[in-house]
């Protein structure tokens, strides 16, 4: 299917943006390491602490923004080339990419030269700074635009009698998912300024807005699983009607989530047990349901093992499985607790860089190894699962979260065994994630066309 050339250069800026969100996570991968490297720590900014702004570098572009960077790329393909539409307003969505665009800049200055002061909140850890403050309201402000767009293209389209495919109303549960997230992270701002406080409390800023981030980045996955099925098996894995109940149960446990704001204090345990069991009894349910419909499908046909957008499909599902069944040993606070997430992440991760290889040449560009791009989701895959495991077998043993080098107490056998598995399993992810980047940054600059135009496979989800 075909779109104009505005529309289409604004679905690949959105994946540019998305793939250089990458780059610098990487680029302050590296520096967490250095950071802890003698010598070398005291010749950076801040010296021995500059290890905690690197790491908020490092999660800030490796969960957010690369995250919803890439949903942003979706809402657009998903409403626009895939339904072979223009966008609604094509100044409105320079302006969301240019915003998001100058905030993710923001963001990597000031975490490059040290501006501030590391605040480690969870789901969205910040830097003491002015300048971070500005980044990350403008990224925030530019998806928010690329949101109301989104809305207005496929708001357009029903209008006109088109049927919007699976992939496009997922997207559409995730848009709604973000959008709930950032009015509970902007009622949390207001409600502690509101009791008088002078400064924000970050953890509980971002804690409930976090926690509907989450469902987002879930649904994005599962939303790219189907639609990865259906290019392999090349049949729905599961009925439309369905798949809307239950994009609809994510959304009876999203929408009540600002209400929370108004029945308890941000300050209590029972606005952060709240916004739990929302995540606990929402997100299961559906996605095991999609789950298990996919895996269904495997056996309708050939699985073709050395095509990454299958094989991405399938370790996506894997690692997001083991993340669930560490979350069910989880006890105290300790490193299980980040080896269960880095496997979600990482799952989502994963899908997301499987499906970039497949839309390629849909948008016109050939990937430029093919090579590479086969191995690299069980390179990134297997630095993963020994990451988390390294973690696990760590926290089983007492390492507690958020601690470094000597806060760390590694003293014994099994504590020192755990955080070296997590050590080699971090350069395997890394390696992975740096072959992912090197491909995608030549396939969206090289000079390689697709040999197939764009929309001739399409698939049936």
């Amino acid at each position: 299917m075909t779109t104009d050339k505005a529309t289409g250069s604004l679905v690949y800026g959105w994946l540019i943006l998305s793939v250089f969100s990458l780059v610098f996570a990487g680029i302050f991968a590296l520096m967490v390491a250095l950071a802890r490297t003698p010598v070398i720590e005291d010749m950076l900014p801040l010296g021995r602490d500059y290890i905690y702004v690197a790491l908020v570098g490092h999660v800030v572009l490796a969960v957010v923004i690369w995250f919803l960077a890439f949903e942003g790329f979706l809402w657009m393909y998903t409403t626009t080339v895939r339904l072979g539409r223009k966008t609604a307003s094509v100044p409105l969505g320079w302006a969301s990419l240019a915003l998001a665009g100058t905030g993710m800049a923001l963001i990597v200055a000031a975490s490059l030269f040290g501006l501030g002061t590391a605040e480690l909140a969870n789901y969205v850890p910040v830097l003491l700074s002015p300048v971070f403050y500005v980044g990350l309201i403008l990224f925030a402000v530019g998806v928010a635009l690329n949101l109301i767009n989104t809305f207005l293209t496929a708001l357009a389209a029903r209008m006109e009698g088109v049927e919007l495919p699976i992939i496009t109303i997922g997207m559409l549960s995730a848009g709604a998912a973000v959008f709930v997230a950032f009015v509970c992270f902007a009622l949390s701002a207001y409600f502690q300024l509101y009791t008088g406080k002078i400064f924000l409390d970050f953890e509980r800023l971002f804690w409930g807005g976090g926690h509907i981030l989450q469902f987002a980045n879930t649904i994005s996955m599962v939303t790219v699983w189907l639609y990865l099925a259906s290019l392999t098996f090349r049949n729905e894995p599961i009925g439309k009607g369905f798949s809307k109940l239950l994009y609809a149960f994510y959304l009876v446990f999203i929408i009540p989530a600002p209400f929370i704001f108004f029945m308890y204090d941000t300050s209590s345990l029972a606005y952060k047990e709240s916004f739990t069991t929302l995540m606990r009894w929402g997100l299961g349910p559906s996605t095991t349901i999609f789950m298990l419909a996919i895996l269904a499908t495997f056996s309708t046909g050939k699985r073709p093992w050395k095509e990454p957008g299958f094989s991405s499909l399938v370790l996506s599902i894997a690692i997001f499985f083991l993340g669930g069944l560490i979350a069910l040993n989880i006890s105290g606070v300790n490193t299980k607790i980040p080896a269960h997430y880095h496997c979600v992440i990482g799952a989502v991760t994963i899908a997301f860089m499987g499906l970039f290889y497949e839309l390629m040449p849909r948008l016109g560009r050939a990937v430029h190894s093919p090579r590479l791009a086969m191995i690299q989701p069980y390179l990134y895959s297997a630095g993963i699962v020994l990451f988390a495991l390294g973690l696990y077998m760590a926290g089983a043993h007492g390492v507690a979260r958020k601690t470094y080098g000597s806060e760390q107490n590694l003293n014994n056998i099994w504590k020192l065994l755990g955080m070296s598995i997590m050590g080699v399993g971090g350069l395997v992810a890394i390696a992975g994630g740096i072959t992912f980047v090197w491909n995608a940054l030549f396939t969206l600059f090289g000079r390689e066309k697709a040999a197939i135009a764009a929309g001739n496979t399409q698939p049936v989800a």
